[in-house]
């Protein structure tokens, strides 16, 4: 769907905390994390999907959802986002009033962007 994302934090190690639990639980990698350069790389599929960078803190409204490959999986990203500084906008959960088997748990990250880690249930 997309070759890659790039956005803006304020502060490079908040959102390597936060970040690298998500990105680790859902089977990325962390490419490079340059404190000095503050630059934060994801990679996915051989490219570098994410790119973080640190400057000047915007306030746009942002919305991110990764797939998980399970229940668990939600459930360990969100707790790694936690512990890496995230505040809890919806705990691991299912949302049926978007679709039946829609587990999902949100997460603010240290800036405020809403972070979405998704699993859908398959369906018969």
């Amino acid at each position: 769907m997309f070759d890659h994302v790039e956005f803006t934090v304020s502060d490079i190690s908040a959102a390597y905390a936060f970040y690298a639990p998500i990105f680790t639980a859902i089977g990325a990698e962390v490419a490079f994390f340059d404190v000095g350069a503050g630059e934060l790389g994801i990679e996915m599929g051989g490219v570098t999907a994410f790119l973080i960078t640190e400057g000047k803190a915007t306030k746009p409204h942002l919305h991110i959802c990764f797939k998980a490959t399970g229940k668990k999986v939600v459930e360990t990203a969100y707790q790694g986002a936690i512990t890496g500084g995230g505040r809890c906008n919806g705990g691991p959960g299912y949302r049926d009033h978007y679709e039946p088997g829609y587990y999902a748990a949100y997460v603010f990250d240290p800036d405020g962007h809403n972070i979405e880690i998704l699993f859908r249930e398959p369906q018969c």
